[in-house]
């Protein structure tokens, strides 16, 4: 039966029998955190940075004798909470001096335990710059190895001074070449439910990045795709990408993660970071160019409807 979930891949012995690709940058990034050093890990949006930090979470452990934390930092609001959620137990329940400074935020967790890896995914833009550029110098002398990730197209926030000093490795996930697209489809669909010609236009469409591959071969398998049809639609996305701005690719990459949003939506801004005037600007460059569809959505409050804007492709 085909194995056809979008869902990240955990460290599980059935996960690890799905993964492919992205050794190199494995391997690249245990010995960064073995040496100490924080890391900055990029790929497109669906391009593996989660599937990748739940495989380096276990050779963390087996490998480097660390102890991963994982956090999925969307929905977080300060660096406080981000360092609570991170190392909160570890830390004892007593008032540090300074109030509410910043040296008093980060002076509580100087006496962790050696050895503590963040493993941080979905970090807000404005969130990454307060963390690892504001407060850069605080986060520096609290003993934990970084291993951030971020999408391509938000790569700059991240890594704008001072934040950029702050990560030493900065690792990029590249697109999968051919046969491993092919070996990610074939671990989830057997040869009866995705036949060549089927696994040919899956790998076309989906241009290495494993979320598009999986999605292709979804809708050939479960949905009755026709490949042709598929193959087309692949042309035509590429197509309408070679004509938008470094914005607005940005943002189409957003509403593939995140799904249907507006101009209104904090969590769009935050990842983002960007203002609702700003949005509504990129959002219709996007529509003039048949990159997005939209539609007119009540939240049950009075008010005008919101318009929200999904990928096309």
């Amino acid at each position: 039966m085909a194995r056809l979930s979008g869902r990240p891949l955990l460290g599980t012995s059935r996960d690890r029998s799905l993964a492919v690709g992205a050794v190199a940058e494995l391997d690249r990034i245990t010995d960064a955190v073995g040496r100490d050093l924080n890391v900055l890990l990029s790929a497109a949006p669906g391009g593996g940075t989660t599937t990748t930090l739940h495989r380096f979470a276990r050779t963390a452990v087996r490998e480097l004798g660390r102890h991963p934390r994982f956090v999925n930092a969307g929905g977080v609001e300060t660096p406080n909470d981000l360092l609570q959620q991170l190392a909160g137990d570890l830390t004892p329940t007593v008032s540090v001096v300074g109030g509410g400074s910043a040296y008093s935020m980060f002076a509580r967790y100087a006496d962790l335990p050696q050895g503590v890896v963040a493993l941080v995914d979905n970090l807000p833009v404005r969130l990454a710059a307060e963390l690892f550029g504001t407060y850069r110098d605080e986060l520096w002398a609290v003993p934990i190895t970084w291993v951030v990730t971020c999408s391509d197209t938000n790569r700059s926030g991240f890594l704008r001074p001072p934040a950029d000093s702050f990560f030493d490795v900065v690792v990029d996930l590249p697109p999968l070449n051919d046969v491993d697209s092919a070996s990610l489809l074939r671990r989830r669909a057997s040869k009866d439910e995705l036949p060549a010609a089927a696994l040919r236009a899956a790998v076309a469409a989906g241009a290495g990045n494993p979320r598009a591959l999986i999605n292709a071969a979804r809708a050939i398998v479960l949905d009755g795709g026709d490949p042709a049809s598929i193959t087309q639609a692949s042309l035509d996305r590429d197509r309408v990408e070679r004509s938008l701005s470094g914005s607005a690719m940005m943002l189409l990459s957003e509403l593939r993660s995140l799904g249907p949003s507006s101009a209104s939506d904090r969590q769009l801004q935050e990842r983002v970071g960007w203002t609702r005037a700003r949005l509504v600007q990129v959002f219709a460059e996007l529509e003039r160019a048949a990159a997005v569809e939209t539609d007119h959505v009540h939240d049950g409050r009075s008010g005008r409807p919101r318009k929200v804007y999904r990928a096309r492709y």
